[in-house]
Order: structure tokens, then C-alpha cells, then sequence
């Protein structure tokens, strides 16, 4: 009966063992989700300053200090401690108008926009479950961003348009925190700074986004 004892209590203690590996163990659990910031740009030289210094004379203008992002993502949790994730961001136009005359004494009038779209990619590094804040998480990762340049020009004579798109990639790092709203969805606080938009060195900016994040 000893025997059959110690052995009953072996058999017990690993379903025990193994019931608490099924409760504790985090399964792959995806995600998508939307979210929506907006970024004042660093750089706020004018594109008055910009015209005196290629055609000279005088010039005038009104811009947007800032724009509207929108970013929409899908993950995966690995483990609890750390997830990857893949996102799409895409930005509002960014307007410009201005006015002046050359210093070969033309005049001309016109207007600019741009935008931004393009992807990122991070993984995501969360505390433990046990620590309670599981829900904050650090990101680094990367972008490959384009941004799109449209410019109109009007002289007395002539009037011109002309579009470029410049891209390229750079790093990323931020943080944030999901919080959790009911079983299936989550709300989420995020600050982002993305290094060298679209290639280019020293086209670094910073976006706070809030937004809400589905689970399956």
C-alpha cells in the first residue's frame, strides 16, 4: 500500500504541476488595432526663408506647424515578455501657401503639400504577468517611410507643377501601455520617435498617439 501511496501522490503532484503550467504559460495571442496622434514639426524655418535663399528677393508665406497621423497595426504576443508587431502609418497633407518677388523682379504665387505613409516594425518588450504592468511595453524597431512633395508655381507669364517622393528607412523607439477595457479590447497610450523619416539624416520627429487595440 506504501507503494501504491507514493505513487498516487507522484501521479497527483504532475497533474497538479501540469495544471499550473496550463494557467501560467502565455498562449500566441494576436492583435490589430488603430490609433491616432499628431506631430509638431522640429524644423520651422518658413518656406518664405527657403525662396529668399534660392530665387532671392522678397517672399511671404502661411504653413501647417503640424499634422495629422493616422497608424493601423497587427501583432503577436510570443511569450509575455515579448511580442512583435507590423504597422501602417499614413499622415494628413501638410499645407503651404506663399507669395513674393525675385530678385530678378518676378512675381509668383503658388503652394505646397506634403505627406506621409509607409511602414513599421518593432518588437515589443513587456514585464512579467506577476509584476501587475504587463500592460506597458517598450518598442525598438525600424520604418521604411516615403514622403510625398507636391509643389504649384504661378508667375505672370507661366505657372508650373511638379510632385517628388523621397524615402527611405530609419530606426524607431518608444513606449507605451495597453489597458485593458474588456476581454477583447484594450485602449492604448503610445509615444513614438521615429529617426531619419524617409531616409533622410536628421528628419527625426515624435508622435503621441491614443487608440484601440483588438484581441483574438
Amino acid at each position: 500500500m506504501k507503494t501504491s501511496f507514493t505513487s498516487a501522490v507522484a501521479l497527483a503532484a504532475a497533474v497538479l504541476t501540469n495544471s499550473a503550467v496550463a494557467q501560467t504559460a502565455t498562449p500566441f495571442k494576436g492583435y490589430i488595432g488603430a490609433e491616432y496622434g499628431a506631430v509638431k514639426f522640429k524644423d520651422q524655418t518658413s518656406v518664405a526663408s527657403a525662396l529668399v535663399s534660392a530665387v532671392g528677393g522678397s517672399a511671404s508665406s502661411v504653413q501647417d506647424t503640424g499634422i495629422n497621423v493616422g497608424r493601423f497595426f497587427g501583432g503577436i504576443n510570443l511569450t509575455e515578455n515579448v511580442g512583435a508587431e507590423l504597422g501602417y502609418v499614413m499622415s494628413g497633407a501638410a499645407n503651404a501657401n506663399f507669395s513674393g518677388v525675385s530678385r530678378t523682379s518676378v512675381s509668383y504665387s503658388g503652394s505646397a503639400s506634403q505627406k506621409v505613409n509607409g511602414f513599421d516594425y518593432s518588437a515589443l518588450i513587456r514585464p512579467n504577468l506577476s509584476t501587475g504592468f504587463n500592460g506597458a511595453f517598450l518598442k525598438v524597431g525600424g520604418h521604411s517611410l516615403s514622403i510625398q512633395t507636391d509643389v504649384s508655381v504661378a508667375t505672370g507669364s507661366s505657372s508650373g507643377l511638379s510632385s517628388a517622393t523621397t524615402s527611405g528607412t530609419g530606426s524607431l523607439i518608444g513606449i507605451g501601455y495597453d489597458g485593458k477595457i474588456n476581454e477583447k479590447l484594450d485602449f492604448r497610450i503610445a509615444y513614438t520617435a521615429y529617426n531619419s523619416v524617409a531616409g533622410i539624416s536628421g528628419n527625426d520627429t515624435t508622435l503621441w498617439t491614443i487608440g484601440l487595440v483588438g484581441k483574438f
